[in-house]
């Protein structure tokens, strides 16, 4: 199969048109995915070791709660979509919000591993529905130029780890409790959900805006926005399974370089604080690359985006093996303009090929498969580590994964499907 010549009913056009409502959906997004950063993921490297140290246990056995109760957290992402759908999404997350709110605050109070483990499971269930949100929204409101959109909303991402580790430290050391920092993540929370009540709708169409800012695209009665998808018919597809294994195999990669570039780079012998102004670094990076790989799905379309985007990664990961400073800081660069982009693809390839109103069935069942697949990053790099003492190996291992997904990319169908409603 050839690389996807452009499709007829998709869009190309890059610009960020989007009008004022549609900013601000955008911006709403990205206020979401950086509250969803700082919460789910961020926060572990603050709480985790001062909950480890209140308690007297070990660092890793608070952090081993994480896997299983992410897993967790994806099965109920896909039981709340559902909800969302006969709900209503505002409703839903909203509850999502708030409720995460309360178990954050009981997390902080946690005084036991199983005290502990509890909030840890709740807060991942509510957070993965928050993420889920997020592609959600996208696909509603901008369901031809999602390419764009999200790389504009995925800045989120790359904001809140260049702020929230800060101010978190700056809480603990200012009030010397960790139950300050819960306070502050909870009312970021809290804040959100009132964002959402009083300035949010599902669908352009019920604040009186067209899809996609575009005057000629048909405004919808939002009871006729229907779908002959289901949850099962979807899980049935090939396409389902070729993108969630070629989207998470990319994501593995963000995922195992987040998770890796502090010691990693201190293994190569470079200073704690130079290996933190890599990770700052790489955050700033990735503002640039969230858009350019938006701009690129948009304009090019998304698998040859996608492919662009695999073959990067192979090539930044290659600098990992240079040991040398130049080495370093390239690969430093080109990891970290990727990081946003890996988040780009399983919302724009989702909705470009199930559609708007197919999206609402389908992203769940795809974020829950590549968020299974990329949370097996741990385990190559824990398996690197034990028999090598460092991450060479498992940068080798992901390489080859990596290739995996070029070949997925390349040769899955992602035009858009025929929605089972219209047949």
């Amino acid at each position: 199969m050839a690389l996807q010549e452009k499709h007829p009913d998709l869009v190309y056009d890059a610009r960020s048109n989007f009008g004022k409502k549609g900013w601000w959906i955008i911006i709403l997004v990205g206020l979401t995915m950086f509250v969803f950063c700082a919460v789910a993921t961020l926060s572990m490297n603050v709480v985790v070791p001062a909950k480890a140290a209140q308690m007297g246990v070990e660092h890793g056995t608070l952090l081993a709660i994480n896997t299983p109760a992410g897993i967790i957290g994806l099965f109920a992402s896909l039981w709340l979509s559902q909800l969302a759908i006969r709900y209503g999404l505002k409703k839903v997350h909203v509850i999502s919000l708030l409720l995460g709110a309360v178990v954050v605050i009981l997390w902080g109070f946690s005084g036991s591993v199983a005290s502990y483990a509890v909030p840890v499971i709740f807060m991942f269930c509510f957070m993965s529905s928050t993420e889920v949100v997020c592609g959600k929204i996208v696909a509603n409101w901008f369901p031809k130029k999602k390419g764009i959109a999200t790389g504009w909303a995925t800045m989120g991402l790359n904001a809140s780890s260049i702020v929230s580790v800060s101010i978190m430290l700056m809480i603990l050391t200012r009030f010397g409790d960790i139950k300050y920092v819960m306070f502050f993540l909870a009312a970021e929370l809290v804040v959100l959900s009132i964002l959402t009540i009083v300035a949010y709708k599902d669908y352009p169409e019920q604040w009186g805006a067209f899809p996609d800012n575009n005057p000629n695209e048909k405004m919808q009665e939002v009871q006729d926005i229907r779908t002959g998808w289901t949850t099962g018919k979807v899980f049935r597809q090939k396409e389902t399974w070729l993108v969630a294994l070629g989207v998470g195999l990319i994501a593995m990669t963000t995922f195992g370089y987040i998770s890796s570039v502090i010691p990693a780079m201190m293994m190569k012998g470079f200073s704690e604080s130079t290996a933190m102004l890599m990770m700052s670094a790489t955050s700033i990076f990735g503002f640039f690359g969230s858009y350019f790989f938006g701009f690129l799905d948009q304009k090019f379309g998304t698998q040859k985006s996608a492919i662009l985007l695999s073959v990067w990664l192979v090539i930044g990961i290659v600098f990992f093996f240079m040991n040398n400073t130049a080495g370093a800081w390239i690969y430093v660069f080109m990891m970290g303009f990727s990081i946003g982009a890996t988040n780009n693809y399983p919302i724009s390839m989702t909705a470009q090929i199930f559609g708007r109103a197919g999206f609402q069935v389908a992203y769940p069942v795809i974020y829950l498969i590549k968020g299974i697949l990329q949370y097996g990053v741990y385990a190559i790099q824990g398996y690197s580590l034990n028999r090598t003492g460092g991450y060479g190996f498992a940068w080798i291992i992901i390489i080859a994964l990596i290739v995996v997904s070029i070949i997925i990319f390349y040769i899955c169908n992602l035009n858009p499907k025929k929605d089972p409603v219209e047949l």
